[in-house]
């Protein structure tokens, strides 16, 4: 066995984490061909620091390739480092992520017991530098695997599942399969990987896991994760809610064929998003705009609560206004979001 793997890196502005990834991905027990790095416009040390330790590191100097582009996104990079991959497999690890050394050689291991089914293979993961996240990617979405390899047999299951079991981070898939989709959706800067992964690629190919945890991924504080412009706009409620309509309406218009639980799921998304702008708009007192974004969410999916909420934008939006400020400040003093 000796799968010829490019390894892909995304990176901006955290050196030192960024050496750290780079060094777990080469201490592979299945080795990878080459580790590419794409730095999306670091103005920290990195594109001083990362060239000097390809040219004195011999491990580095034979395997990892590094390239410098103006700040266009974490898409952007993933695409950029998509067309320079030599591999027949790609694998994907975040700058502040690590893989466990044994990560490739068991995912192989299951891609080789699927051969000639299943293009992707994910692994279960570790949450690290959080003290409230305890529970694993596969135990926080209450995956059912038993095995310690094994085939997804619930699509439906894995689209529509409220917490994603399978991160970006976490596989290795074929590279034709992923210029296939056309790689990352550079429209996206929040979810853009479930798109990827979840929807996409799921619709693509047959899916393996091993259900092991093989990547620790980082969850320290966003604030400390998300840095630089774009990042100040990831923070912004009204930021992420765009994101996730284009999101959702782009998946919506792809559910020919598909199960009608994930075109459900879908419309249900959508709900909840037009329902959660109309908050917005009841915080901020622009009582029109809430009512437009309830009736939105109503042509998705009409619940008891969104008939009372379309009534009270009506008749008594003062009296919904001071309901929606006092849970905003509520949730803001206790959520912790664990897609963050």
């Amino acid at each position: 066995m000796n799968p010829d793997v490019s390894a892909i890196i995304g990176a901006y502005n955290r050196f030192r984490d960024l050496t750290q990834s780079v060094e777990s991905v080469l201490a592979q027990t299945l080795p990878v061909s080459e580790v590419i790095i794409v730095d999306d416009g670091s103005v920290d040390e990195t594109p001083e620091m990362i060239p000097k330790i390809i040219a004195e590191n011999p491990a580095w100097r034979q395997r990892v390739r590094y390239f410098y582009q103006e700040n266009q996104g974490q898409c952007a990079a993933g695409n950029h480092a998509i067309a320079k991959a030599k591999g027949e497999w790609l694998a994907f690890n975040a700058q502040d992520d690590l893989w466990l050394p044994q990560k490739l050689e068991w995912q192989f291991r299951a891609l080789d017991k699927y051969k000639g089914e299943c293009g992707l293979c994910f692994t279960d993961a570790w949450f690290m530098n959080n003290h409230r996240m305890k529970l694993t990617a596969f135990q926080l979405a209450k995956a059912p695997y038993q095995a310690e390899i094994g085939m997804v047999d619930d699509l439906v299951d894995f689209v529509t599942s409220e917490f994603p079991r399978a991160w970006v981070q976490t596989i290795v898939v074929r590279a034709d399969l992923v210029r296939q989709i056309g790689g990352f959706d550079e429209k996206l800067r929040y979810h853009e990987d479930q798109d990827f992964m979840r929807f996409r690629m799921a619709q693509t190919t047959k899916l393996c896991y091993v259900n092991m945890p093989m990547v620790l991924i980082d969850r320290a504080p966003a604030q400390r994760r998300h840095v630089g412009e774009a990042a100040r706009e990831w923070h912004k409620e009204e930021f992420r809610l765009e994101n996730a309509q284009y999101l959702y309406e782009k998946h919506l218009s792809l559910t020919n064929g598909l199960d009608p639980k994930i075109k459900k799921y879908l419309r249900r998304s959508l709900r909840q998003v037009h329902s959660s702008f109309a908050n917005i708009h009841l915080r901020s007192g622009d009582f029109d705009k809430a009512r437009v974004s309830v009736s939105e969410a109503a042509k998705y999916e009409l619940t008891p609560n969104i008939a009372l909420k379309w009534a009270l934008t009506r008749i008594a939006p003062w009296a919904l206004r001071k309901v929606q400020v006092a849970r905003h400040r509520k949730s803001a003093q206790m959520t912790l979001d664990p897609h963050e």
